[in-house]
């Protein structure tokens, strides 16, 4: 039988943070967050997506946008860490039952209480001590691992943005779990206190067009992922050298070149990292090779036979000049 408060409890491991900045230090040695053009990711998050990444291929994990987009104006402690989590209206804070005030390092006996949250009036959010912060989480389906990884934000810009592509692509889709998406680091003119600047905010879209993504939508979630087919290679494990006999190494796979296959494989690897659309690889192929192929194509374990090295070769070199420029 399930244990209440337990047995429905499921959480998906955390596998790291991607920032949005680095920290630097002042001429006194005193560190400040220093924003960069660039996602500032982990090891094995860079190994798919380059050192300097500014676009990720996301998914989210549940139709529960509460559970990986939770944002909630925020009150920290060096020494308690949250001690405060409001809407605007009202908050639930760790209170000194002595002085009535939030907890402190001081503070010996404290109890949860609600109370009411006034940005305007609250001298920790005039303090920037509290702040807005969305707390996004993710799955990096092209990287290593089975969990999500969180980038924190507390732009107001970026939180727009990406409530609003939430609700454009709930409404096209019909679900938010599974969906392919591009998440972006991109430069957007502001107007704070009436002062234009570009800053760098998030932005997110789908790599694909209104029509292609409803149809990936109508595939169901759980079947958004699955393994690739079985390889020909021999289970070593199963079937050693000794009993198979030595041999040389076929020059094909599947009856193709394994230099095509090579040069097919690079290609689907690049195409998801840099987002490329159905529509530019169609456009692509059909104006330079006079052929016909689209990204549904890039699902084949191995090129169509009217597909050659050349073609792949000079698409390959297309795409890194593209990439070189953004």
């Amino acid at each position: 039988m399930p244990i209440k408060g337990v047995t429905e409890v499921v959480r998906l491991p955390r596998l790291g943070k991607i920032r949005l900045g680095i920290k630097k230090e002042n001429a006194s040695g005193v560190p400040y967050p220093s924003q960069t053009d660039h996602f500032v990711c982990p090891v094995e998050v860079k190994k798919v997506f380059g050192e300097k990444p500014r676009d990720l291929r996301i998914m989210f994990p549940t139709e529960d946008q509460t559970q990986w987009a939770s944002q909630y104006l925020r009150c920290y402690s060096a020494s308690r860490g949250l001690v405060c989590r409001g809407d605007g209206e009202t908050a639930v804070a760790k209170i000194d039952i002595r002085t009535g005030e939030i907890a402190n390092k001081d503070s010996i006996e404290t109890e949860m209480r609600e109370i009411t949250c006034n940005p305007a009036k609250c001298a920790y959010y005039q303090k920037v001590q509290c702040r807005r912060v969305m707390n996004l989480q993710f799955l990096l389906p092209d990287c290593p691992g089975f969990g999500v990884y969180q980038l924190d934000t507390s732009s107001f810009y970026s939180i727009v943005n990406v409530n609003s592509s939430l609700e454009l692509i709930r409404g096209t889709c019909g679900r938010l779990s599974m969906i392919p998406l591009s998440l972006k680091l991109v430069a957007q003119e502001v107007q704070p206190e009436g002062t234009k600047k570009t800053v760098r905010v998030l932005s997110m879209t789908a790599p694909y067009s209104l029509v292609e993504i409803q149809k990936y939508a109508q595939i169901p979630p759980g079947q958004v992922l699955l393994l690739p087919p079985p390889d020909n290679e021999v289970p070593d494990d199963l079937f050693p050298a000794e009993i198979l006999g030595k041999e040389e190494a076929p020059k094909t796979v599947m009856g193709v070149d394994k230099e095509l296959v090579l040069l097919w494989d690079r290609v689907k690897s690049k195409v998801w990292q840099m987002g490329i659309l159905n529509s530019q690889i169609t456009n692509w192929f059909q104006k330079n090779c006079n052929l016909e192929l689209n990204l549904y194509d890039l699902d084949l374990l191995t090129p169509p036979t009217r597909i050659k090295a050349e073609h792949l070769e000079r698409f390959l070199k297309t795409l890194d000049r593209q990439s070189d420029q953004t």
